[in-house]
């Protein structure tokens, strides 16, 4: 269940294609000659579903997404593990320009493990998972006819991390994960995304790929700065020759406190017992967040 163990989260983004969006970082008028005012459209967040937003973070920008969320998992299998997490997420992206942002992700977790099969006490993992650095790169605009078009490419640096988690990866392997994000406003109240992705460990003993993942979300604008999504998606792992997924359904909903601010609250649970997954679990996932981002650097170049 990756939603839980690596969380980075849109619906923003759809409340801003929804809307009537401005070219970012155009000039309109100015308070005095050296005070330009810049227009930009309202923030748009990763957070808080699984579906990463296409748009990139605007030149100049710095952009933080924080948030809480509490998971709880159960393996349906004889002898499976039941798994409760606290996680704080946190995620730092920055506009480098109009297609470039660089981005880093640091998640602190208390992890509790249980096995009622057996008479093992339950046992906790804490501290702060290993730094996650990447990039986003617009491959193409949205169009009237073309979805807003981004990649993205992450690497987890093990060495850098505390507590529990220094022992929980081997300090040789580096991880990677790249996506393709999709996202398309269809009327001016709808919008869609989806991603799709994989990963996996670029040395190591473990395979280059061998984890992956799909989403696929709808997002709505009520109006007065209110927004919903609902979503699905799925995380997929090879071992040996087997393929498991666990799939998930989710919402949430998110609130516009201004073009810089959001707050967003999200609830999900996990489908693998109702669609007969090979590896069935049961469980589901609640958090809530804040975004907010400030101009750092308005004359990078565009």
């Amino acid at each position: 269940m990756k939603k839980i163990s690596i969380l980075i989260l849109t619906v923003s983004s759809f409340w801003g294609m929804a809307q009537e969006r401005p070219e970012t970082d155009d000039n309109v008028g100015q308070i005095s000659p050296n005070t330009p005012m810049i227009k930009t459209f309202p923030i748009a967040t990763d957070r808080p579903d699984m579906t990463e937003s296409a748009f990139i973070t605007p030149v100049g920008w710095l952009q933080y997404e924080g948030g809480y969320q509490y998971s709880h998992s159960e393996s349906l299998l004889p002898g499976g593990e039941v798994i409760d997490i606290h996680q704080v997420e946190q995620v730092l992206r920055f506009g480098i320009n109009r297609r470039f942002e660089f981005r880093s992700v640091v998640n602190s977790n208390t992890q509790q493990f249980d096995n009622p099969s057996t008479l093992n006490d339950p046992y906790r993992r804490t501290g702060v998972s290993p730094l996650t650095i990447g990039f986003k790169y617009n491959l193409l605009e949205e169009s009237h006819k073309m979805p807003q078009t981004t990649w993205l490419s992450h690497t987890t640096l093990p060495w850098l991390s505390l507590g529990d988690y220094r022992q929980v990866y081997p300090n040789n392997t580096v991880f990677h994960e790249q996506r393709l994000m999709l996202e398309k406003g269809i009327t001016s109240k709808v919008a869609l995304a989806s991603n799709i992705g994989f990963s996996g460990a670029l040395n190591g003993t473990a395979g280059y790929i061998n984890e992956g993942m799909f989403s696929f979300a709808v997002g709505y604008d009520f109006g007065n700065d209110w927004g919903v999504y609902i979503e699905y998606f799925t995380n997929w792992e090879l071992v040996q020759t087997q393929l498991f997924h666990t799939p998930f359904v989710d919402g949430g909903i998110t609130k516009l406190l201004s073009s810089d601010l959001q707050w967003d609250v999200y609830a999900g649970y996990d489908i693998s017992e109702t669609v007969d997954a090979r590896n069935p679990t049961t469980g589901f996932i609640a958090g809530a967040g804040i975004s907010y981002r400030l101009p750092l650097a308005h004359r990078l170049s565009r």
